[in-house]
């Protein structure tokens, strides 16, 4: 992998974790007067992202690759899980009622089922979506590869596709484009089954999945088979994207949709996957002129990237407790001072994404956003320095 593809994949991270905390806000600065809402397709930037970095040798040790994935996202998730279990259930005991309790099934199940048990952490209910969804997709494709070398044989199917030493037959070969037409034939079906209200409670489960296979494939699709087509000028690359999603939000008058609650869509069951991609198709090109400019230069400006880029689990995890902690401390001051006399203390302990600004400044909007970003990011450093010392001690041990 060159740099000039790590640097645009970087800014691309680091652009949709922006675009998470955006939404959370409620601050519609870069959804460009709604033309590009950010529920239509944030979330699906890192699934995006996961499909282009596939690694097709890992079929063959699906093992190890579960056992990695595990070490990176579960094991990290359901420490902090547990953190904020406890926080939680304190806040709970004090009436804040987005809270929940510290048991079995919210440390265990609930992360799986929405992810939304504890409340501060509940924008990293992504994590153990992430990595089901990988952990689907690579033992569907393990299974599709040893069936297509069974029935050709594998030399002959090594001959005719240009197979490695891993022992793929389908990665980078036209069967993506079979893949891509299965994949978002059951992303289709998520989104016909929730518009005649069929996913609800416990189907919400693997409707989510299904929902974000299609992305997946695509990172994997346009890695293999588009990406070197995409050289389309910005003076024509522009306009048509931006003319497919107005024209998209005057046909159906909406476009965002609940990735986690498979809920809100508007149009045909192929709607939300078109606006996934021109969504995903903008801020790629953003990036990939950002990566150009930086590297003439821009040093300050990548390394800020990279320090949100490379951090974006930890900014998932915490910048919703980080938020409560700002919310926090203008209530203690209005308690204490009566300064801040427009502060609702009713919204901060029953709605989680209440957004305190003093006056009905939004301004104010972006220290959240600031703070939100580079103290989650620190946390991210801290735990990683203190990963790296215990491993140290142990092998000094």
């Amino acid at each position: 992998m060159n740099d000039k593809r790590n640097d645009t994949f970087t800014i691309l991270s680091a652009i949709g974790i922006i675009l998470i905390l955006l939404g959370h806000l409620d601050l519609g600065i870069l959804t460009f007067a709604g033309v590009f809402p950010y529920y239509s397709y944030h979330v699906m930037i890192f699934v995006f992202i996961a499909g282009y970095f596939y690694k097709p040798a890992d079929e063959g040790h699906i093992g190890a690759f579960i056992l990695r994935k595990a070490k990176r996202l579960l094991i990290p998730y359901f420490i902090w899980n547990l953190i904020y279990g406890i926080v939680s259930t304190i806040l709970s005991d004090n009436g804040f009622e987005f809270a929940g309790k510290l048991n079995p099934y919210n440390l265990f199940i609930a992360p799986f089922m929405g992810g939304h048990q504890f409340g501060l952490n509940a924008a990293a209910w992504f994590v153990p979506a992430l990595f089901l969804s990988e952990v689907i997709d690579i033992s569907v494709r393990a299974f599709f590869s040893a069936v297509c070398k069974a029935v050709t044989g594998k030399n002959k199917a090594k001959q005719r596709s240009g197979m490695t030493d891993d022992g793929n037959v389908i990665y980078g070969t036209r069967a993506e484009w079979i893949f891509m037409i299965i994949y978002l034939a059951v992303g289709m079906l998520a989104v016909w089954l929730s518009q005649r209200g069929s996913v609800y409670d416990a189907y919400r489960f693997p409707a989510r999945l299904m929902l974000m296979a299609p992305a997946l494939q695509f990172g994997r699709t346009y890695r293999t088979r588009l990406e070197k087509y995409d050289i389309t000028p910005w003076f024509i690359y522009f306009p048509l994207i931006f003319g497919m999603n107005i024209l998209l939000g005057h046909v159906h008058g909406g476009l965002a949709y609940s990735t986690v609650w498979v809920t809100g869509f508007a149009g045909t069951p192929f709607t939300p996957f078109v606006t996934t991609l021109t969504g995903i198709a903008l801020w790629l090109r953003v990036a990939k002129i950002l990566g150009r400019l930086f590297s003439n230069g821009g040093d300050v400006a990548m390394k800020v990237f990279n320090f949100v880029g490379t951090h974006t689990f930890d900014i998932m995890m915490h910048h919703l407790a980080l938020f409560m902690i700002i919310k926090a401390i203008f209530a203690g001051l209005s308690a204490l001072t009566g300064a801040f006399k427009d502060f609702d203390m009713t919204a901060f302990k029953e709605d989680l994404y209440y957004t305190y600004v003093p006056g009905k400044m939004q301004w104010v909007k972006c220290i959240y956003l600031a703070l939100g970003l580079t103290l989650p990011a620190l946390i991210g450093v801290l735990t990683h320095t203190l990963e790296r010392f215990l491993k140290r001690g142990n092998r000094n041990g």
